[in-house]
């Protein structure tokens, strides 16, 4: 019997297995992190991206009113003055071109710059700027 008791008291995980539960933990988390953090930063980025299009709206109203993107600039023809929120700084609108600034917090290096093409009844957008182009372009996309 004194056998029997000795083995029960010894049950319980050996060293080597709890080193490779905590490998597959950091393993994880390696992979986990960094898919995360650029998840927040697409989700901050997106108020950036939605103020840059009620902007668009108001500039496509203008183009229609004027015939032209010249004069559709901040503050004149119906376009609102700069707009900060949360994750938007500042927004600036001339002649159709609307920049659209990050706060710090946001992603300060990625800029969005909506440039406006007026063509025979329509307007199209080209999205440029920093963060479009080069820092982090997947924080552009739709």
């Amino acid at each position: 019997m004194n056998t029997l008791s000795m083995k029960k008291a010894q049950q319980g995980f050996t060293l080597i297995e709890l080193m490779i539960v905590v490998a597959i933990i950091g393993i994880l988390a390696s992979i986990a992190i960094p898919a995360y953090q650029d998840y927040t930063l697409k989700a901050k980025f997106s108020e950036v991206v939605t103020v840059g299009k009620s902007y668009q709206t108001a500039v496509a109203v203008c183009a229609q009113e004027l015939g032209t993107v010249t004069g559709c600039s901040s503050g004149s023809n119906g376009i609102p003055a700069t707009q900060a929120t949360t994750h938007v700084a500042s927004v600036a609108v001339t002649n159709g071109t609307i920049t659209v600034t990050p706060t710090a917090t946001t992603n300060a290096a990625a800029t969005l710059v909506l440039v406006p093409t007026l063509g025979v009844g329509a307007l199209t957008w080209a999205k440029t700027g920093s963060g479009c182009l080069t820092s982090t372009p997947a924080l552009c996309k739709e």
